[in-house]
């Protein structure tokens, strides 16, 4: 790391805590999301459009996927909390890079997804994903791209970080 911005892990926490929207049991396959219309296949999620268009004409079998369930229940596992003074001059800029992210993190795996972007009238955004991973490739992008302060804090007792960058106009 280049030294901006500080990274903390967990200690004396299971190395893995459950996500309660990731099935123990495999699903059908294959599996179509009526909703995003990711395709489960080979114990994975992926897109393919040309073959969600076969698949519903065979008849697969349509369930939510674990991101879908999450957005629907706003569930999150990952809250970005940005505030501070340069958010407002820098407001488009920084949600861009947020959702140029969150393309990036579909890529590798489609079920990191932003759940919302929420603005308050003190011009504080607060991000809500469906990874921990997500919000914490988030914090860093922010961190590398503007500087400022950030704060991680993991959950001990459930899959979920909060993360808290701030950065105040004109430093």
């Amino acid at each position: 790391m280049s030294g901006k911005g500080k990274i903390y892990i967990r200690r004396g926490v299971k190395p893995h805590l459950d996500d309660p929207y990731l099935r123990r049991s495999a699903y059908k396959e294959p599996t179509v999301c009526p909703t995003c219309k990711l395709i489960y296949h080979n114990k994975r999620w992926f897109w393919d459009s040309k073959l969600v268009k076969k698949l519903e004409k065979e008849g697969a079998h349509y369930q939510k996927c674990p991101a879908c369930r999450k957005i629907h229940d706003r569930y999150p596992m990952g809250i970005l909390h940005l505030s501070g003074g340069f958010i407002r001059a820098h407001r488009e800029d920084i949600l861009r890079l947020l959702k140029n992210e969150e393309k990036r993190a579909m890529d590798k795996n489609p079920l990191e997804r932003m759940i919302s972007i929420k603005e308050n009238d003190e011009g504080l955004i607060t991000v809500e994903t469906t990874s921990e991973s997500l919000a914490l490739r988030m914090g860093r992008v922010l961190t590398r791209a503007y500087s400022g302060d950030v704060e991680y804090k993991f959950s001990d007792t459930q899959k979920l970080v909060r993360i808290e960058w701030r950065r105040d106009e004109g430093r």
